[in-house]
């Protein structure tokens, strides 16, 4: 494998965890949701408070990333641009899936 070629996995691995773990998280987030009924209880609004701010977290680190550092190695800064989200989904799917 060329040398530029193995910059890459880390963003495709990335990319790969973000795609599988993305419909988890949304699946166990919307079954809480219906389970516990209307109006929300104070959990389930945490839990909706708490989605709102990881994701303008998440998305924001990238951003900053992306419009901060230069892309002197494509690879590495699509990796560092995709690192926030990629913490932010691994971490939900780890506590959403817990029994």
């Amino acid at each position: 494998m060329a040398a530029a070629s193995r910059g890459w996995v880390r963003p495709w691995v990335q990319l790969v965890e973000i795609t599988v773990s993305a419909p988890i998280v949304i699946g166990a987030r919307t079954a809480r949701l219906v389970a516990g009924g209307w109006p929300p209880s104070a959990r389930d609004r945490r839990e909706l408070r708490r989605m709102v701010t990881e994701k303008a977290s998440a998305f924001g680190q990238a951003g900053w990333i992306a419009v901060s550092r230069p892309p002197t190695d494509t690879a590495r800064f699509v990796g560092d641009v995709l690192a926030p989200v990629q913490r932010a989904v691994r971490g939900n799917r780890r506590r959403l899936t817990r029994t």
